[in-house]
Protein backbone atom coordinates (compact mmCIF):
# COMPACT_ATOMS: atom_id res chain seq x y z
CA UNK A 1 0.00 0.00 0.00
CA UNK A 2 1.47 3.30 -1.05
CA UNK A 3 2.13 5.44 1.92
CA UNK A 4 1.20 9.75 2.21
CA UNK A 5 5.04 10.14 1.80
CA UNK A 6 5.49 7.76 -1.28
CA UNK A 7 2.10 9.29 -3.05
CA UNK A 8 3.26 13.09 -2.23
CA UNK A 9 7.21 12.58 -3.84
CA UNK A 10 4.96 10.90 -7.11
CA UNK A 11 3.06 13.80 -7.35
CA UNK A 12 5.75 16.82 -7.06
CA UNK A 13 7.75 17.60 -10.21
CA UNK A 14 11.26 19.53 -10.39
CA UNK A 15 9.31 22.79 -12.00
CA UNK A 16 6.74 23.05 -9.05
CA UNK A 17 10.40 23.47 -6.60
CA UNK A 18 11.85 25.21 -9.60
CA UNK A 19 8.47 27.65 -9.44
CA UNK A 20 8.53 27.65 -5.28
CA UNK A 21 12.13 28.79 -5.42
CA UNK A 22 11.54 31.41 -8.08
CA UNK A 23 8.31 32.98 -6.28
CA UNK A 24 10.09 32.69 -2.85
CA UNK A 25 13.23 34.53 -4.06
CA UNK A 26 11.46 37.12 -5.83
CA UNK A 27 8.67 37.44 -3.09
CA UNK A 28 6.00 37.89 -5.32
CA UNK A 29 4.05 35.73 -7.77
CA UNK A 30 4.12 38.25 -10.64
CA UNK A 31 8.33 38.58 -10.52
CA UNK A 32 8.62 35.35 -10.62
CA UNK A 33 6.70 34.92 -13.42
CA UNK A 34 8.63 37.54 -15.53
CA UNK A 35 11.96 35.49 -14.10
CA UNK A 36 11.19 32.16 -15.54
CA UNK A 37 8.72 32.89 -18.26
CA UNK A 38 5.93 30.91 -17.40
CA UNK A 39 2.66 32.31 -16.79
CA UNK A 40 1.37 34.04 -13.73
CA UNK A 41 -1.67 31.76 -13.51
CA UNK A 42 0.57 28.60 -13.96
CA UNK A 43 2.77 29.90 -11.10
CA UNK A 44 -0.30 29.97 -8.99
CA UNK A 45 -1.44 26.50 -10.08
CA UNK A 46 1.99 25.34 -9.30
CA UNK A 47 1.71 26.67 -5.84
CA UNK A 48 -1.45 25.50 -5.15
CA UNK A 49 -0.95 21.73 -6.19
CA UNK A 50 2.33 21.79 -3.35
CA UNK A 51 0.25 23.23 -0.97
CA UNK A 52 -2.26 20.64 -1.08
CA UNK A 53 -0.07 17.86 -1.67
CA UNK A 54 2.01 18.68 1.27
CA UNK A 55 -0.92 19.82 3.24
CA UNK A 56 0.46 23.43 4.26
CA UNK A 57 0.45 26.41 3.17
CA UNK A 58 3.45 27.78 1.78
CA UNK A 59 3.06 31.26 1.43
CA UNK A 60 1.84 34.37 3.11
CA UNK A 61 -0.16 36.21 0.06
CA UNK A 62 -0.23 40.06 0.40
CA UNK A 63 -1.06 43.19 -1.45
CA UNK A 64 2.48 43.62 -1.56
CA UNK A 65 3.76 40.48 -2.49
CA UNK A 66 4.01 36.56 -1.24
CA UNK A 67 6.51 36.12 2.04
CA UNK A 68 7.25 32.21 3.19
CA UNK A 69 5.24 30.53 6.00
CA UNK A 70 7.59 28.72 8.99
CA UNK A 71 6.36 25.80 7.33
CA UNK A 72 7.15 27.05 3.78
CA UNK A 73 10.74 28.48 5.08
CA UNK A 74 11.42 25.10 5.91
CA UNK A 75 10.16 23.11 2.09
CA UNK A 76 12.09 25.94 0.57
CA UNK A 77 15.58 25.23 2.30
CA UNK A 78 15.31 21.24 1.52
CA UNK A 79 13.60 21.93 -1.85
CA UNK A 80 16.87 24.05 -3.16
CA UNK A 81 19.38 21.27 -1.93
CA UNK A 82 17.40 18.81 -3.97
CA UNK A 83 17.72 20.96 -7.25
CA UNK A 84 21.03 21.29 -6.01
CA UNK A 85 22.10 17.79 -6.09
CA UNK A 86 20.14 16.97 -8.81
CA UNK A 87 22.03 19.43 -11.12
CA UNK A 88 25.19 17.98 -9.65
CA UNK A 89 23.99 14.81 -10.56
CA UNK A 90 23.41 15.82 -13.95
CA UNK A 91 26.32 17.70 -14.40
CA UNK A 92 28.65 14.64 -12.93
CA UNK A 93 26.49 11.84 -15.07
CA UNK A 94 27.27 14.23 -18.33
CA UNK A 95 30.64 14.35 -17.87
CA UNK A 96 31.20 10.48 -17.23
CA UNK A 97 33.88 9.42 -20.01
CA UNK A 98 34.25 12.98 -21.15
CA UNK A 99 37.30 13.97 -19.23
CA UNK A 100 38.05 16.75 -21.68
CA UNK A 101 34.25 18.73 -21.24
CA UNK A 102 33.57 17.16 -17.49
CA UNK A 103 34.00 18.91 -14.09
CA UNK A 104 36.39 18.90 -11.21
CA UNK A 105 34.98 20.14 -8.06
CA UNK A 106 38.37 20.75 -5.32
CA UNK A 107 38.11 21.79 -1.89
CA UNK A 108 40.64 23.83 -0.20
CA UNK A 109 42.27 24.84 3.25
CA UNK A 110 44.88 26.26 1.29
CA UNK A 111 45.40 29.30 -0.92
CA UNK A 112 46.12 29.17 -4.57
CA UNK A 113 49.00 31.87 -5.17
CA UNK A 114 51.99 30.24 -5.02
CA UNK A 115 53.84 27.26 -5.17
CA UNK A 116 52.76 23.47 -5.97
CA UNK A 117 49.26 23.75 -5.39
CA UNK A 118 48.76 27.03 -7.93
CA UNK A 119 51.64 25.02 -10.31
CA UNK A 120 49.28 22.07 -10.58
CA UNK A 121 45.78 24.12 -11.22
CA UNK A 122 47.84 26.23 -13.53
CA UNK A 123 49.07 22.93 -15.62
CA UNK A 124 46.25 21.15 -15.57
CA UNK A 125 43.98 24.45 -16.93
CA UNK A 126 46.35 24.20 -19.63
CA UNK A 127 45.87 20.87 -20.65
CA UNK A 128 42.48 20.86 -20.37
CA UNK A 129 40.83 23.88 -20.77
CA UNK A 130 37.47 22.71 -21.52
CA UNK A 131 37.02 21.30 -18.17
CA UNK A 132 35.22 23.56 -15.40
CA UNK A 133 36.81 23.76 -12.15
CA UNK A 134 34.85 24.90 -8.91
CA UNK A 135 36.95 25.59 -5.68
CA UNK A 136 35.28 25.26 -2.54
CA UNK A 137 36.45 27.00 1.22
CA UNK A 138 35.39 26.01 3.92
CA UNK A 139 35.88 23.92 7.19
CA UNK A 140 37.73 20.42 7.09
CA UNK A 141 34.86 18.76 8.05
CA UNK A 142 32.33 19.78 6.04
CA UNK A 143 34.93 19.33 3.41
CA UNK A 144 35.15 15.87 3.79
CA UNK A 145 31.26 15.35 4.04
CA UNK A 146 31.05 16.78 0.50
CA UNK A 147 33.87 14.76 -0.60
CA UNK A 148 31.94 11.36 0.56
CA UNK A 149 28.76 12.61 -0.73
CA UNK A 150 30.58 12.96 -4.38
CA UNK A 151 30.04 16.73 -4.20
CA UNK A 152 33.37 17.17 -4.56
CA UNK A 153 36.25 15.19 -6.48
CA UNK A 154 39.37 16.16 -4.29
CA UNK A 155 39.89 17.80 -1.08
CA UNK A 156 43.49 19.84 -0.50
CA UNK A 157 44.33 20.64 3.18
CA UNK A 158 47.24 20.86 6.34
CA UNK A 159 48.14 17.25 7.15
CA UNK A 160 47.52 13.78 6.90
CA UNK A 161 43.77 12.85 7.32
CA UNK A 162 42.34 9.97 8.82
CA UNK A 163 42.42 6.53 6.31
CA UNK A 164 38.51 6.43 6.46
CA UNK A 165 38.26 9.45 4.76
CA UNK A 166 39.63 8.12 1.09
CA UNK A 167 42.94 7.58 -1.05
CA UNK A 168 45.28 10.15 -0.22
CA UNK A 169 48.68 11.43 -0.76
CA UNK A 170 51.38 13.89 0.58
CA UNK A 171 51.39 16.70 -2.00
CA UNK A 172 53.52 18.99 -0.49
CA UNK A 173 55.89 19.88 2.72
CA UNK A 174 56.37 23.31 3.11
CA UNK A 175 58.63 25.85 5.72
CA UNK A 176 56.40 27.91 7.85
CA UNK A 177 56.83 31.53 8.09
CA UNK A 178 55.73 34.22 10.69
CA UNK A 179 53.71 37.49 9.15
CA UNK A 180 54.68 40.22 11.34
CA UNK A 181 54.56 44.32 10.62
CA UNK A 182 57.02 45.76 8.74
CA UNK A 183 57.66 48.16 11.17
CA UNK A 184 58.48 45.72 13.62
CA UNK A 185 62.13 44.76 14.25
CA UNK A 186 61.81 41.09 13.62
CA UNK A 187 60.74 41.80 10.33
CA UNK A 188 64.63 42.66 9.65
CA UNK A 189 65.52 39.53 10.93
CA UNK A 190 66.33 36.73 8.51
CA UNK A 191 64.99 33.57 10.26
CA UNK A 192 63.42 33.77 13.88
CA UNK A 193 63.57 31.01 16.73
CA UNK A 194 60.19 30.07 18.86
CA UNK A 195 62.03 31.20 21.89
CA UNK A 196 62.02 35.45 20.40
CA UNK A 197 58.78 35.47 19.73
CA UNK A 198 56.99 33.05 22.55
CA UNK A 199 55.91 36.22 23.98
CA UNK A 200 54.22 37.65 21.72
CA UNK A 201 50.79 37.76 20.61
CA UNK A 202 49.21 35.57 17.87
CA UNK A 203 46.78 36.01 16.09
CA UNK A 204 44.39 33.20 14.04
CA UNK A 205 41.50 33.17 12.60
CA UNK A 206 38.97 31.18 13.99
CA UNK A 207 37.96 29.15 10.49
CA UNK A 208 40.36 26.64 8.87
CA UNK A 209 43.29 26.26 9.13
CA UNK A 210 43.01 28.31 11.80
CA UNK A 211 42.54 25.74 14.48
CA UNK A 212 45.36 23.78 13.61
CA UNK A 213 47.32 26.86 13.52
CA UNK A 214 46.77 27.59 17.02
CA UNK A 215 47.50 23.85 18.19
CA UNK A 216 50.56 24.41 16.11
CA UNK A 217 51.75 27.49 17.81
CA UNK A 218 50.56 26.04 21.89
CA UNK A 219 52.88 23.33 21.09
CA UNK A 220 55.66 25.00 19.92
CA UNK A 221 55.43 27.99 22.99
CA UNK A 222 54.28 25.38 25.68
CA UNK A 223 57.76 23.45 24.77
CA UNK A 224 59.85 26.50 25.67
CA UNK A 225 58.17 26.11 29.58
CA UNK A 226 55.77 29.06 28.28
CA UNK A 227 51.69 30.14 28.22
CA UNK A 228 50.72 31.29 24.41
CA UNK A 229 48.95 34.31 23.94
CA UNK A 230 46.53 33.24 20.88
CA UNK A 231 43.76 35.70 20.45
CA UNK A 232 41.27 33.91 17.29
CA UNK A 233 39.27 36.12 15.10
CA UNK A 234 36.28 35.06 12.80
CA UNK A 235 38.36 36.38 9.95
CA UNK A 236 39.77 34.98 6.77
CA UNK A 237 43.38 34.77 5.62
CA UNK A 238 43.30 38.40 4.46
CA UNK A 239 41.26 39.69 7.77
CA UNK A 240 44.45 38.10 9.93
CA UNK A 241 46.99 39.56 7.50
CA UNK A 242 45.29 42.90 7.81
CA UNK A 243 45.34 42.73 11.71
CA UNK A 244 48.88 41.89 11.58
CA UNK A 245 50.01 45.22 9.72
CA UNK A 246 47.97 46.97 12.21
CA UNK A 247 50.48 45.99 14.57
CA UNK A 248 47.50 43.97 16.68
CA UNK A 249 49.95 40.45 16.46
CA UNK A 250 51.80 38.50 14.34
CA UNK A 251 50.90 34.98 12.79
CA UNK A 252 51.73 31.64 11.61
CA UNK A 253 51.63 31.08 7.45
CA UNK A 254 52.80 28.09 5.13
CA UNK A 255 55.06 29.13 2.12
CA UNK A 256 52.34 28.79 -0.04
CA UNK A 257 50.21 31.62 2.11
CA UNK A 258 53.03 34.17 0.36
CA UNK A 259 51.73 34.63 -2.80
CA UNK A 260 49.76 37.95 -2.06
CA UNK A 261 51.11 41.10 -0.47
CA UNK A 262 49.62 42.82 2.27
CA UNK A 263 50.03 46.61 3.63
CA UNK A 264 52.68 46.16 6.21
CA UNK A 265 53.06 42.81 6.74
CA UNK A 266 56.64 40.78 6.02
CA UNK A 267 56.76 36.93 6.31
CA UNK A 268 60.20 35.67 7.67
CA UNK A 269 60.74 32.30 8.51
CA UNK A 270 60.23 31.32 11.80
CA UNK A 271 61.70 27.62 13.78
CA UNK A 272 64.62 25.20 13.03
CA UNK A 273 65.43 25.24 9.38
CA UNK A 274 64.29 22.13 8.29
CA UNK A 275 60.56 22.54 9.87
CA UNK A 276 57.94 21.40 7.72
CA UNK A 277 54.03 21.59 7.42
CA UNK A 278 52.05 18.91 5.51
CA UNK A 279 49.51 19.41 2.32
CA UNK A 280 47.62 16.18 1.64
CA UNK A 281 45.24 15.51 -1.43
CA UNK A 282 42.44 13.54 -0.61
CA UNK A 283 39.56 11.98 -2.63
CA UNK A 284 37.15 8.95 -3.05
CA UNK A 285 38.79 5.49 -4.72
CA UNK A 286 35.04 4.93 -6.14
CA UNK A 287 35.12 8.39 -8.07
CA UNK A 288 35.56 7.44 -11.97
CA UNK A 289 35.66 11.25 -12.89
CA UNK A 290 38.03 11.09 -15.90
CA UNK A 291 39.14 14.96 -14.96
CA UNK A 292 39.69 13.43 -11.63
CA UNK A 293 41.95 11.18 -12.53
CA UNK A 294 44.11 13.73 -15.29
CA UNK A 295 44.54 16.31 -11.91
CA UNK A 296 45.62 13.25 -9.46
CA UNK A 297 48.42 12.06 -12.88
CA UNK A 298 49.73 15.64 -12.18
CA UNK A 299 49.58 16.20 -8.85
CA UNK A 300 51.40 13.15 -8.33
CA UNK A 301 54.16 14.13 -10.45
CA UNK A 302 54.52 17.34 -8.73
CA UNK A 303 54.94 15.81 -5.31
CA UNK A 304 57.43 13.61 -6.60
CA UNK A 305 59.18 16.50 -7.82
CA UNK A 306 59.29 18.28 -5.24
CA UNK A 307 60.15 15.14 -2.73
CA UNK A 308 56.94 15.22 -0.52
CA UNK A 309 56.41 11.79 -2.41
CA UNK A 310 58.93 9.13 -2.94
Amino acid sequence: MESPRTRALSQIDVSDLQTLIAVAEASSFRKASAQIDVGQSAISRRIRKLEDVLGVSLFERRTTGAQLTAAGRAFFARAHTVLDDLTSAIETAQSAGTGENGHLRIGLVASLSKRSFRKIVGEFKHKHPQVDVCFVEAHLRQLFTELNHRRLDAVIAAGEPPPEIGDSFILAREPIFLAVPTSDALSESLRLSWAEVATRRFIVSAREPGPEIHDYIIRKVTDLGRTANVRRHRLGREGIMTLVGLTLGVSLVADHWRGVRYPNVTFVPVGDADERVAFSLTWRAENDNPALRRFLSLARIEAQENGALS
